[in-house]
């Protein structure tokens, strides 16, 4: 008797013991709904990485042990320049942040090189981003556990649960390198290895060196509704200063920004039909309007009428070359 009172007990201080990101995984039924893409191309199974949300974050003037060509995503969604090397990111491959009223998560996928800052409030949920473990298409499928929802990265779409066919809102963020960020930006903010204490994952963070094809940057036209459509710009085709390029995208005018020398390709739109000129030797100040507002890399007006601004930007982000083909059949290349 006394034998079974021991197995009793040590099962229950077992189970209370478990590994806490395993056990979200009861959250998530997967029943109720099935892949509204081919089953075929969905590899992988449910095993959420690690969660990240709130990091805590380090200056970049206290840094000096990322090298300079690492890959860094930039975002500014308020007075605050925030750092995501991929290299750290990779671990997680989601990013859960708050910047005043805005929630987002900043998104990385190893295997297509590819990051995306999504929108974590859609319509009456607020989202907690995570990687679910499943690839599509040798793309990250992100899911929001409280609502059962799987959301493909590149398709920036919902592919299983109640919202599936639904796009996600996305905010626009810069693509670099970190020699860029210690030069312009040493007060930003930047997520590093210490930026989240988790438990070890069977995420890879090597996998980011695993580059096999060139990163190319792509703008999406969610309204073509006839085929999946994304404007891609090679980003070797850059000028070595800041060039601007006006291309037509959704009904809208869009401003594409780049500089092979700093090493970023960006894009907004053009909500108020003016011209634009790009402005040298002045980052992060990158152009100017005709109404005299001066706008820096992030989209943001420093100076003129509309001060403290910040214009949108569709859908948009690098991936290598093999990633676009294989999630978009209908590719324009829109260099000018």
């Amino acid at each position: 008797m006394k034998s079974i009172y021991f197995i009793l007990f040590f099962s229950l201080l077992l189970f209370s013991c478990a590994d806490s990101e395993d056990s979200t995984l009861s959250g998530t039924t997967e029943k109720e709904y099935n892949w509204t893409v081919s089953p075929d191309k969905i590899s992988g199974s449910l095993n959420f990485f690690p969660l990240a949300m709130d990091p805590l974050m380090k200056q970049v003037k206290d840094i000096d042990f990322i090298p300079d060509d690492t890959r860094v995503a930039i975002v500014q969604l308020g007075n605050t320049i925030r750092v995501y090397p991929y290299i750290y990111i990779s671990k997680f491959e989601a990013v859960n942040e708050k910047e005043g009223n805005i929630e987002y998560a900043i998104t990385y996928c190893p295997k297509t090189n590819s990051a995306l800052v999504m929108d974590r409030k859609f319509k009456s949920d607020n989202f907690t981003i995570r990687a679910s473990g499943y690839l599509f298409q040798d793309n990250q499928v992100l899911v929001d556990e409280k609502s059962d929802t799987f959301w493909s990265q590149m398709l920036i779409k919902c592919i299983k649960g109640k919202y599936a066919g639904e796009h996600i809102n996305t905010f626009n963020y810069v693509e670099t390198k970190w020699s860029t960020v210690k030069e312009f930006f040493p007060n930003a903010m930047v997520f590093t290895n210490t930026s989240v204490a988790s438990k070890n994952s069977n995420s890879n963070t090597k996998k980011d060196n695993l580059v096999k094809g060139s990163l190319t940057y792509g703008i999406i036209d969610l309204k073509f509704k006839q085929t999946k459509r994304a404007h891609l710009f090679h980003f070797d085709d850059s000028a070595e200063n800041i060039k601007l390029n006006t291309v037509r995208i959704s009904g809208e005018e869009v401003i594409v920004i780049k500089s092979k020398e700093k090493h970023f390709i960006t894009s907004y739109i053009n909500d108020t039909n003016v011209s634009f000129k790009a402005i040298q030797d002045a980052f992060p100040a990158v152009m100017e309007d005709s109404n005299s507002n001066k706008w820096n890399v992030f989209g943001i007006a420093i100076s003129g009428p509309r001060k403290g601004e910040q214009l949108k930007s569709l859908p948009s982000f690098f991936a290598l070359d093999w990633a676009w083909e294989n999630f978009y059949d209908d590719i324009v290349f829109s260099e000018q």
